[in-house]
């Protein structure tokens, strides 16, 4: 239960360490348990969309932190945890004309 508590604790700390273990702990939690519920609580219609990103981003904003904590771990830059998301971002701008 710790290693899904504490990236919360440490939701602003991004110069800290973490464990390969903690890292794939809260993974798993958020893909097999977090991720279904959502899906579920969508289907049945009791969750509309601005619930659901609300849940999204109150898991997603604690597992950035902690893929950063894990770079600072294997001595890599921790900025490299955002080129996905920096592509996302690129992505969805309008294309030239």
């Amino acid at each position: 239960m710790k290693y899904i508590l504490n990236p919360f604790v440490k939701i602003i700390d991004i110069k800290g360490r973490a464990s390969q273990k903690e890292f794939w702990i809260y993974q798993a939690f958020f893909i097999f348990f977090i991720g279904p519920l959502i899906g579920f609580l969508r289907g049945l219609d009791s969750l509309n969309d601005t619930n659901a990103l609300i849940i999204r981003l109150v898991f997603l904003i604690p597992g950035i932190t902690l893929g950063m904590r894990r770079l600072n771990e294997t001595k890599f830059n921790k900025w490299l945890f955002l080129i996905p998301f920096v592509n996302l971002i690129l992505a969805s701008f309008p294309a030239e004309k």
